[in-house]
């Protein structure tokens, strides 16, 4: 038997890169994932895990939680009637995790594609004459 932190930390260990292609084009889930961060987790009583097999455990991990759906929503910018699938993608893809983090490649993507668009953003800010002038 395997408590609920060693199991997650034994599936932290082992992220599939491959999962972070669904991000690059999809809003939809890069919203999810920082609305994620922002829920808070309600653990439940914790029952004994049986399961030996990645997805089994992966399974019995996300039983021993509950969310707050509501707010998932309003944060990720989602229709109600869409969290359920929202959140079930993110699971299915073990973006985020049931203790309130994400991925760890997700994360580094995330704040990759942030930091393209700060730094477009600063360059677009400067009028074109500042950016050709010599320098003194």
């Amino acid at each position: 038997m395997s408590s609920f932190g060693e199991i997650l930390a034994d599936l932290k260990k082992n992220e599939e890169p491959e999962n972070i292609v669904a991000l690059i084009d999809d809003e939809e889930l890069q919203n999810g994932m920082i609305a994620w961060k922002s829920v808070q987790i309600r653990y439940k009583t914790p029952s004994d895990c049986q399961e030996k097999d990645s997805a089994g455990r992966w399974n019995w991990l996300w039983a021993q939680i509950e969310y707050d759906a509501n707010r998932f929503g309003v944060v990720a910018g989602a229709k109600a009637q869409d969290v359920g699938k929202l959140v079930d993608r993110l699971v299915g893809l073990r973006l985020i995790y049931p203790d309130g983090t994400i991925n760890t490649l997700a994360r580094q993507f995330l704040q990759a594609k942030i930091m393209k668009q700060i730094g477009g953003f600063s360059r677009a800010k400067t009028p074109p004459a500042q950016q050709n002038a010599p320098k003194t």
